[in-house]
């Protein structure tokens, strides 16, 4: 079958079975063997159940529904509100305040959560309250609330470089350790776009309440600590290498019950709602990736991956042109789906192309994490919008609105890894 007719008749049966309302995940994997059996070949059918095999034993992914039990144990203990608070004190050093404390209690919060949607309803709904209360404007603290979610997918663990590394083969503990640097630069943007934009709109915020005292700062310590030392337990066993990436999971496993155990909050009720939450997550993760190893074997085994890369390549295409492809079709495609289908939907025909080109395969897991980032803040269907939407109460336009700043500091970032790859590079090579 010729290339572009097999990806014709792919986008063609995709787009076909969304719009009668498919589940994403389903009309994946319908797609991609779409394709086996118009190429008539029997014998491709019969492969796929090992395929099958091979992706859901892989040891690696056992890590996925650890990272996801960890967080949800985290949630449900319902210890993100002491947290929250225990941050704000300390954001009081610079303008904007409580601005600050969504990204900072955000980054540090997805570090032992994962998810992006979990990060902007634990942080969302502590925060919001708070942030009216005190007089902050809406649309400035949606916004800040969407992007800190954001980095629940960037700052390790994260279940969507652990969905990139099986699917390409790369280092899962190099590709954590790459996203620390980014994450702390976006960290960085944000709160530095928030202090200029609150000193130069008065508007935006209330007046300062003034410097915290020790006293203050003392007190703030036990709640956020068991947090923090957890976020630390996982992420240094992994830099020093004591542990793979599962099992630095069954490490943040143990680590959450102890957290929990130490608010008085570890019981049988929170351990089922827990559970139930991990149990609904990883089906429908693992469906996305089986879908996606459906797509992969597909494009492999009718040479669509291989043609395509011959053909980027005959055309002279620069590195830089393939990236502004790369960055506009997850520009597009982030408005319509979500952002692990998106990925697990496109890595099988721009990872060969990539690496032909001479681009690092960490570097480019980075990299495509920041462009997925856009897509959980972008309408009509970014899924951290909906969340802060029904959290706060106000029309998806207005948390939207305020989205849409972040979006560009999020492609700045882009920008900076394409111009200094080293931001995502330095702290891997360490290892």
């Amino acid at each position: 079958m010729e290339v572009f007719t097999a990806l014709g008749l792919f986008v063609g049966t995709l787009t076909a079975l969304l719009l009668i309302g498919t589940w994403m995940p389903a009309a994946l994997g319908i797609s991609g063997l779409t394709l086996l059996i118009a190429n008539g070949d029997g014998r491709m059918l019969e492969s796929i159940g090992s395929v099958f095999w091979n992706q859901g034993s892989s040891f690696v992914l056992l890590a996925i529904p650890m990272f996801i039990f960890m967080g949800e144990i985290v949630l449900a203990s319902g210890v993100s509100s002491r947290f929250y608070r225990s941050i704000t004190p300390w954001a009081r050093f610079l303008p904007g305040q409580l601005y600050n404390s969504n990204i900072v209690a955000s980054a540090l919060f997805s570090s032992v959560c994962g998810s992006s949607v979990a990060t902007a309803a634990a942080v969302g709904t502590v925060a919001i309250p708070e942030l009216r209360k005190a007089g902050y404007n809406d649309r400035m603290s949606f916004g800040t609330l969407a992007v800190g979610g954001t980095l629940g997918i960037l700052i390790p663990p994260s279940s969507a470089m652990i969905i990139y590394g099986s699917m390409v083969n790369e280092n899962i503990a190099k590709l954590f350790i790459a996203g620390i640097v980014p994450g702390v630069m976006i960290v960085g943007l944000c709160i530095a776009y928030i202090v200029l934009a609150t000193v130069l709109n008065r508007r935006l915020a209330p007046a300062q309440t003034g410097l915290p005292s020790l006293g203050e700062l003392l007190q703030s310590v036990p709640g956020a600590l068991p947090l923090i030392l957890l976020m630390v337990a996982v992420i240094g066993s992994l830099y020093t290498g004591m542990v793979t990436p599962t099992e630095a999971a069954a490490v943040g496993v143990l680590g959450a019950l102890l957290v929990a155990g130490s608010f008085k909050k570890l019981n049988w009720p929170m351990l089922k709602r827990a559970l139930e939450a991990t149990v609904a997550s990883t089906c429908m993760l693992m469906f996305i990736i089986l879908s996606a190893q459906i797509i992969a074997f597909a494009f492999a085994r009718l040479g669509i991956t291989r043609e395509l890369t011959d053909f980027v390549v005959n055309q002279n295409v620069s590195p830089w042109t393939m990236l502004l492809i790369v960055v506009v079709l997850y520009l597009v495609l982030g408005c319509f789906l979500d952002a692990i289908s998106m990925m697990v939907m496109t890595l099988p025909l721009i990872y060969p192309v990539m690496m032909e080109l001479g681009f690092d395969s960490v570097w480019l897991g980075v990299v495509l994490v920041l462009l997925m980032e856009i897509g959980l803040i972008t309408p009509p269907v970014g899924l951290n919008l909906f969340v802060l939407q029904r959290v706060g109460g106000r029309p998806l336009r207005e948390v939207a609105l305020g989205s849409l700043p972040f979006v560009g500091l999020l492609l700045a970032g882009v920008l900076l890894l394409a111009i200094w790859p080293e931001i995502a590079l330095w702290l891997p090579g360490k290892l």
